[in-house]
């Protein structure tokens, strides 16, 4: 039983990776640099919209056939990208699709979250089989050239989702039979604090790994070193989700968070003053508490602390900030410090930053139940 919520953890990370590739095909229709960059941000901006949307509709019903309805969707959906090649078609089509597999992994991580409770397994471990999925379907993507078989991997990977939801138990909705309306207001304002505190930090994540392949080239190393470095960090996340529930339990969120902020800083900056190329692909194993902290932190803070009757609100609004939020402000304020200091100048910047803020929160947050 338990087997088939590690499964579906690895499966749902799959179509990540492939809106992560997906910028190659569109390099490959010609699109500019600018043009691939907007079509890579609009699932940052339509998750504002749809994790709302689809957690608010999956808390209202079996969160299983939602699950499966948007999987299968996407899974036919896809297909429309690879048929047309107008940048402008592309633009709305990434929107629509956009609409639906960006609330894929929220709703999928309530269901497992929420039976981990219920059935007594970590949660953490279960979250491990997704960072190795994705970095499993990172290395098979980087290997295929074929445009058809790039797509066909990527419609079966929501297709398998599809399937899998309905093979994991059933899972009500926390208001399933009742009306209730989207809510900020109901949730607590240290919730809302932590939001802010991970936008900013993880935004330099977002800097980072989207710049990378740039500032490899920039100093004159081999472009493929990034893809491994991108790799290298999804991988150290597993070690991590081993004693995740042990970790967050012994530091509380609030410790647990200031020291990811300052393990943070300190990896860009050593990224920044490190000229071996295998030496910063190495560095990228900072990960084992980095990104994947602060959001196990703030993903056991909304599972451990809120109300249930208010836990969907939460999931949602912590997906706008994780997916949506850091990644608009890492692309457009990382994009200026690049452009502005160089790429190599922002990883220093973001090294600064990120441990400033971290001492910022360490000294000012004073909620109890963060402890």
């Amino acid at each position: 039983m338990i087997w088939t919520f590690w499964f579906l953890e690895f499966l749902i990370y799959l179509p990540m990776a492939f809106f992560t590739f997906i910028g190659n095909y569109f390099n490959q229709l010609g699109f500019s640099d600018l043009q691939n960059g907007i079509l890579g941000s609009t699932a940052a901006i339509v998750i504002l919209v749809s994790n709302p949307f689809w957690m608010h509709i999956s808390d209202q019903r079996v969160k299983n056939t939602i699950l499966s309805f948007i999987a299968f969707v996407a899974a036919i959906s896809i297909w429309l990208i690879y048929f047309f090649k107008d940048f402008w078609a592309i633009f709305i089509l990434a929107f629509a699709i956009g609409f639906l597999w960006t609330s894929i992994v929220p709703i999928a991580e309530s269901i497992t979250s929420y039976n981990a409770s219920k059935r007594g397994f970590s949660f953490g471990k279960a979250r491990m089989m997704g960072s190795l999925g994705y970095a499993f379907i990172m290395f098979v993507f980087g290997y295929i050239t074929n445009d058809f078989f790039f797509f066909l991997l990527g419609s079966l990977s929501f297709a398998i989702i599809g399937i899998m939801a309905f093979v994991v138990p059933k899972t009500q909705g926390y208001n399933e039979g009742k009306h209730t309306s989207f809510s900020l207001k109901a949730l607590p304002s240290q919730f809302y604090r932590m939001l802010i505190f991970e936008i900013l930090v993880i935004s330099s994540n977002t800097f980072a790994l989207y710049f990378m392949p740039i500032f490899m080239k920039s100093r004159g190393y081999a472009v493929f070193l990034a893809g491994i470095a991108m790799a290298v960090q999804a991988l150290a996340e597993i070690p991590f989700l081993f004693v995740a529930d042990r970790i967050v339990k012994w530091l509380g969120v609030k410790k647990m968070l200031v020291i990811a902020s300052l393990l943070f800083g300190i990896r860009w900056i050593l990224t920044f003053i490190t000229f071996n190329p295998l030496l910063i692909v190495a560095l990228q194993a900072f990960e084992f508490f980095n990104w994947i902290a602060i959001y196990y932190a703030v993903f056991y803070y909304v599972n451990s602390k809120i109300e249930p009757s208010r836990r969907s609100d939460a999931h949602a609004i912590f997906w706008m900030a994780t997916s949506g939020l850091s990644m608009i402000f890492g692309y457009v304020f990382g994009g200026w410090i690049s452009g502005t200091l160089g790429v190599a100048n922002g990883y220093l910047f973001f090294g600064i930053f990120t441990i400033v803020i971290g001492i910022i929160y360490a000294l000012f947050e004073k909620s109890p139940d963060l402890d």
